[in-house]
């Protein structure tokens, strides 16, 4: 039977004219021909749902989301899981995707003050630090996010006892050719790889869960800022995603897949500097409008 796939995710996973309407959404107009990305079946969650001969049910992503927080829409808001679900027919399996936006600005309260089209609207307007410029990661952000990541795990599981739930550590992302690595890994003072030891943990104590460990592989893909990929880069994402899956379950149909092309060895991911990027001259940008990109490693 064929099995129906939703999506979980932010800007990376959203497409226009596939989330729900008014919903914030990163590949839309001119991002299309900008990123190559031009249809649903482009993007590496539509990649992944061909791969398995699967049947595309929803898409709940929110481009800027983090996950940490409880209103709508944050990852881990229930009204937003809600809408893993279409037509009265709920998902086999849901792909899951998020949590590079609570890494990119240090806390779901960073968010709240720059009062952000994709934070809580409520709690926006009546943030006390409103206008606040986000920086360094203030104590507290790793707990925070893993309560929020978990609780978020818990409730797909509760709407939807019957699904799979694919979780995907973070990747960095790489400058559109780019030659090195370009993708800060210590931006607000934390490590994103403290972010993927949390996610693993989470799906390996939640119920259904599948942890699809795409950071494992050691690749970074291809994206127009460093962060949203190109079409090149959703078929690297796609065929790690899709390997990843095979590792975390091994009955798994096998279907021929052949993506070791897309990942020569200057494709290698890389920790460049250990510095924060809080206050360093190299960075792009760092405060309510980041980049994740090192102008160093594009100038050398």
């Amino acid at each position: 039977m064929t099995r129906l796939f939703s999506v979980y995710g932010d800007s990376i996973s959203s497409f226009e004219g596939i989330l729900p309407q008014g919903w914030r959404v990163f590949f839309e107009g001119e991002q299309l021909e900008l990123t190559g990305v031009k249809t649903p079946h482009d993007t590496w969650w539509g990649q992944v749902i061909d791969h398995f001969d699967g049947l595309f049910l929803a898409n709940a992503s929110w481009s800027g989301c983090v996950v940490e927080g409880r209103d709508f829409p944050v990852g881990a808001s229930a009204e937003r899981i809600e809408h893993l679900q279409a037509d009265g027919r709920t998902p086999d399996d849901i792909l899951v995707h998020i949590g590079i936006n609570d890494y990119g600005w240090g806390s779901g309260y960073a968010q709240i003050c720059a009062a952000t089209p994709s934070a809580p609207p409520k709690l926006a307007a009546e943030c006390p630090d409103h206008g606040k410029v986000a920086g360094m990661a203030p104590e507290g952000t790793l707990a925070n996010f893993e309560e929020s990541f978990r609780r978020m795990l818990a409730t797909m599981h509760a709407q939807y006892p019957s699904a799979r739930i694919w979780v995907s550590t973070l990747l960095p992302g790489r400058v559109k050719g780019a030659h090195r690595p370009t993708s800060p890994r210590w931006f607000r003072g934390i490590c994103v790889d403290e972010y993927n030891k949390i996610i693993r943990a989470a799906a390996g104590d939640a119920d259904s869960c599948y942890l699809v460990d795409m950071q494992a592989f050691g690749y970074d893909y291809d994206a127009i800022d460093g962060t949203h990929p190109t079409a090149l880069g959703m078929k690297q994402m796609a065929s790690m995603f899709i390997r990843g899956m095979e590792q975390a379950d091994p009955e798994l149909p096998r279907t021929p897949y052949d993506g070791h092309d897309l990942f020569p060895d200057e494709m290698k991911s890389a920790e460049f500097c250990t510095k924060p990027c809080v206050g360093c001259e190299y960075a792009r940008g760092t405060g309510n409008n980041w980049w994740h990109v090192c102008e160093k490693q594009l100038a050398d």
